[in-house]
């Protein structure tokens, strides 16, 4: 970064600069080409006070390092940070948005810094690519803003060798059902979700789009609803995905084509409670889906509160899921 000085005649002032909080070893400030010996510390103003004249030039150099963002109630879960940019890990081309079920990605590497697990990409300037810390194949990390139409992650669960050890039969179970509900799924809708849910003919009244921890959702004071295919030669099971973190008190009932499949309530999460998704499911009866191709799911607020936020609904073939 350059910055010119160009004052209509030379006078003495304070030229004060930030230097971000993220830009630590290798930060330096060169006047007129010399580098000035002593530098205000990360997150605060380097004050350059001296009789500045037309053509003074000011270098900034500010390298952006890897570093690990944890969440403050989970410090395994975090973002990955290259100086003030966030980076995405791609996990692959099915269907873009970000990576579909409940899971957070797993990374498995000693208890180092980031930058000895991550390491830059020859050629592709702002590309990051693991070593060793990927669980199936090593992962790209490029900045969140360059993601292209693919499934992504932002947030990671990361443990040590002999920690994944200890947790890798659960996880694997828990990828291996993933792996069947995904099978069975005939149609997923994912709200707050702008493509998405143009591709279900979402339709609302007093509906607004939510975000907890990354995901994207709906909730609404009135009404919201989503056209989803079916398959009448299996039984169908609905399956919405909602969370404890709400705006307040919710009551919703859930209708598929306009007949009641079930309800949901929820209260607002205490201070002490950590955020978490769950899935409730709903069987469809047979003859509401008979002869259809498809039905409309709609969430409408019940009791005089606003709906529960939404954020994920499926239909799956019930016979198949298990």
């Amino acid at each position: 970064m350059t910055v010119n000085v160009t004052p209509q005649a030379s006078r003495r002032f304070t030229l004060a600069l930030r230097r971000p909080f993220w830009a630590g070893n290798g930060f330096s400030v060169k006047i007129n080409g010399s580098v000035m010996r002593t530098v205000a510390p990360a997150g605060s103003y380097v004050e350059i006070a001296r009789t500045w004249k037309a053509g003074d030039k000011v270098e900034l150099v500010m390298p952006k390092t890897l570093r690990k963002e944890a969440l403050a109630d989970n410090p395994n879960r975090f973002a990955v940070m290259w100086g003030p940019l966030v980076l995405a890990g791609d996990l692959g081309p099915a269907g873009g948005g970000r990576a579909a079920g409940p899971e957070v990605p797993v990374l498995v590497a000693p208890g180092q810094p980031v930058a000895d697990w991550l390491k830059p990409v020859a050629g592709k300037p702002g590309t990051f690519r693991t070593t060793g810390a990927g669980l199936k194949q090593e992962i790209d990390f490029v900045p969140f803003y360059q993601v292209p139409r693919r499934r992504y992650a932002v947030y990671w669960d990361m443990y040590t060798p002999v920690e994944w050890t200890k947790r890798e039969t659960d996880y694997r179970a828990r990828e291996e059902k993933q792996k069947k509900l995904e099978a069975a799924t005939i149609a997923f809708a994912q709200p707050g979700q702008m493509q998405a849910e143009r591709d279900t003919n979402q339709q609302g009244e007093g509906s607004s789009p939510v975000r907890v921890e990354d995901r994207n959702g709906r909730a609404a004071t009135k009404w919201f609803s989503y056209d989803l295919p079916v398959d009448p030669a299996h039984p169908m099971t609905l399956i919405v995905t909602y969370s404890n973190e709400n705006r307040g008190p919710s009551a919703c009932d859930v209708l598929v084509d306009g007949r009641k499949a079930g309800e949901q309530t929820g209260a607002r999460r205490s201070p002490e409670q950590q955020i978490r998704f769950f899935d409730v499911e709903y069987r469809i009866p047979a003859d509401l889906i008979a002869n259809k191709t498809k039905v409309t799911v709609r969430f409408e607020a019940a009791n005089g509160r606003s709906t529960p936020s939404v954020f994920g609904v499926r239909i799956v073939r019930s016979d198949m899921a298990r």
